[in-house]
């Protein structure tokens, strides 16, 4: 089988995110497909099986994503937190990873809360519209925000009870008065990061650009990205 370069770098950007044992499902998928026609593997037989696993992603939703994933990033360097170590997208979403912080302060946590609502935020700034992608499942932004809203209130002990609850509570269950002040928080950070990312809208794009374009970032490359801009790296813009 004669597969240009051209096609390869396609299909991998394709299956860009699967796991080495997903893509081996997918060229033995593949093979299955070519026997069964009684012919060499084809390209065509590549193709049908990558859709399978993962269709090639819509262009606006990809373009949604980076721009997502890059409100993260510029958040985070804006209220400077530890750099992103990697970003990445892919069709199934994205994601943004920075160095672990041992220790928080009550500044800290509002700021973390703020850096993982920065996605939303930056979708409404570009779009006007903000999607769904942030708030489904256990594991998303909007979760994520929650839990450290609660933790904030009812686990650090920055809140106005030192009563320590477990952190994995269902917000349903909490006292009425911290289930306020979580929400409070929560909008409070909202309103907060839009405010720091409606002069960083241009950056945020700059930064998407590089994800639409490359689909993975490593640190280096993110430092390069704000250093072109004129952004300072590694302190607060």
């Amino acid at each position: 089988m004669s597969v240009s370069d051209t096609d390869l770098d396609r299909l991998a950007d394709q299956l860009l995110g699967l796991s080495g044992a997903e893509v081996a499902a997918v060229i033995r998928d593949a093979r299955t497909r070519a026997r069964a026609s009684e012919r060499e593997l084809t390209l065509p037989d590549l193709q049908a099986a990558a859709d399978a696993v993962q269709p090639n992603p819509d262009q606006d939703l990809l373009w949604r994503v980076c721009i997502h994933e890059a409100g993260h990033i510029v958040a985070g360097h804006v209220l400077n937190l530890p750099p992103a170590t990697s970003a990445r997208v892919t069709p199934r979403g994205g994601e943004v990873l920075r160095a672990h912080l041992p220790h928080m302060t009550d500044r800290t946590v509002r700021d973390v809360m703020c850096a993982v609502l920065a996605g939303r935020a930056a979708e409404a700034l570009i779009f006007g519209n903000i999607s769904s992608g942030g708030g489904e499942g256990p594991h998303s932004d909007l979760a994520q925000a929650t839990e450290f809203a609660t933790r904030f209130e009812s686990g650090f002990g920055f809140g106005e009870t030192l009563a320590w609850i477990p952190p994995d509570t269902p917000v349903p269950l909490l006292p009425e008065a911290i289930r306020q002040r979580v929400e409070a928080a929560l909008q409070d950070a909202h309103r907060t990061v839009h405010g720091l990312l409606e002069e960083q809208q241009d950056l945020i794009r700059h930064i998407a650009t590089a994800l639409s374009e490359r689909r993975e970032l490593d640190a280096d490359e993110i430092a390069a990205l704000f250093a072109g801009s004129g952004e300072p790296c590694g302190e607060s813009a």
